[in-house]
């Protein structure tokens, strides 16, 4: 049985375990395995989600999806930000464009296909369309055909806008910096 819903304080732990193992799994021969398999890149992810500071993006919500009553994912979704912001870092929404945005969205890789993606894109766009929004935009890796065949599967189209972004060093690790492209979707909601 999948269960999308709100998510709580309690959650973080397993929301923080599908976001690293969702990078690691995903990103795999994209992002350099020194940095998806460092220990401060787990414990950088574990310590922001329990700080809980998701809430400080002004009119966002955070959904997760539960598969038996496990947590399994989370999306994010709230107004687009003036740029694109990488992922895991703070959006800014103060010059808001009229769109939605999705600013994260991962599931554990136990649970790809298991049809909790769709369940919980769903609500994000439900959520994003109820708030006033007619459509809405995500970025994600180019580099990564599975998200972007989901994103497409589910009624998203790439707008061709490309950006790059810098993911942010776990703390106490020296990488060379690395730039990764990332596109952009669109949805009409």
């Amino acid at each position: 049985m999948i269960e999308v819903r709100d998510a709580g304080i309690d959650d973080a732990d397993a929301i923080a375990t599908a976001h690293i193992d969702a990078w690691r799994a995903g990103f795999r021969g994209v992002v350099p395995d020194e940095y998806l398999d460092a220990e401060q890149f787990a414990t950088s992810r574990r310590d922001r989600w329990r700080a809980w500071t998701w809430q400080s993006i002004p009119d966002s919500h955070l959904f997760v999806v539960a598969q038996h009553q496990r947590v399994i994912g989370f999306g994010h979704a709230g107004p687009e930000s003036a740029e694109p912001h990488g992922f895991g870092t703070t959006p800014d929404t103060s010059a808001a464009t009229g769109r939605g945005e999705i600013y994260g969205f991962y599931l554990h890789p136990s649970a790809w296909g298991s049809g909790g993606a769709g369940a919980l894109m769903s609500r994000c766009e439900e959520f994003l369309r109820d708030e006033g929004y007619t459509s809405a935009v995500l970025w994600v890796l180019r580099d990564n055909p599975r998200a972007r065949a989901f994103y497409e599967k589910v009624g998203w189209h790439d707008t061709g806008a490309e950006s790059t972004f810098t993911p942010s060093d776990p703390p106490d690790q020296e990488f060379p910096p690395v730039q990764y492209v990332v596109s952009q979707y669109e949805v009409r909601l």
